[in-house]
């Protein structure tokens, strides 16, 4: 039974996830949700994942939602010798990943969701002060993490990178890092980022400013 991603290309989460499907060489059914509109509140999607985030995987009755949940499992299931390097089998390595991963989740997204749900609400017409102290400061302990080695967890790609750059393209977009990292450039230069992360990104960014743009207009029509 052929999978089913339920995704959107703008979503973070949704291009981590369809990023590891294509370095995994899988075949899935891509189904697009519209956040917008909500299409993952129907009773349909709120069975499939109560949590009703994008993406979500569907294999037959099993229903899988987080992106790195999903990433990690698809990596398990279908990843080959090929693929170990992004999840590597040795504890501490695994372990700095999981770390990595949870930043990720923990902190990063957080600070992009931050001004997503105010943006979508139309209550945000541009970053406050506190939102841009929160993403300097996220950009501040991944550059960190990025002295100890030329990727997030190791010498090489791991699922944490592949996670981190999703994020971090959507907030670079809005609150460009001061220097441009090299970290950014190494992975923008990898093929599954110039075919799914970037031009998702791209799309991303855009919607989310001229939205800010519409809200700011809306407001200044009032005065």
């Amino acid at each position: 039974m052929t999978p089913i991603l339920y995704k959107t290309d703008a979503s973070p989460p949704a291009r981590a996830v369809m990023m590891i499907v294509d370095i995994l060489g899988l075949k899935v059914d891509e189904q697009e949700l519209n956040p917008i509109l909500r299409q993952q509140d129907t009773p349909e999607f709120k069975k499939k994942n109560p949590m009703r985030t994008i993406p979500i995987l569907e294999e037959g009755d099993f229903y899988l939602a987080d992106s790195h949940a999903i990433m990690l499992y698809l990596i398990d299931k279908y990843g080959k010798p090929e693929h170990a390097h992004l999840y590597p089998s040795e504890k501490r390595k695994r372990a700095t990943i999981n770390q990595r991963l949870f930043f990720d989740c923990g902190v990063l997204f957080p600070r992009l969701r931050a001004v997503m749900a105010p943006t979508y609400a139309g209550k945000l017409a541009e970053l406050n002060r506190n939102m841009i102290k929160n993403i300097e400061d996220a950009y501040s302990i991944m550059e960190s993490y990025l002295t100890e080695n030329l990727y997030l967890a190791d010498e090489v790609v791991t699922v944490a990178d592949i996670s981190a750059i999703t994020t971090i393209s959507s907030l670079n977009g809005l609150y460009p890092v001061d220097e441009k990292s090299k970290w950014i450039n190494r992975m923008n230069d990898k093929e599954y980022c110039r075919k799914i992360n970037t031009p998702g990104s791209e799309l991303h960014v855009a919607g989310l400013i001229a939205l800010m743009d519409n809200t700011k207009h809306n407001q200044q029509s009032k005065l």
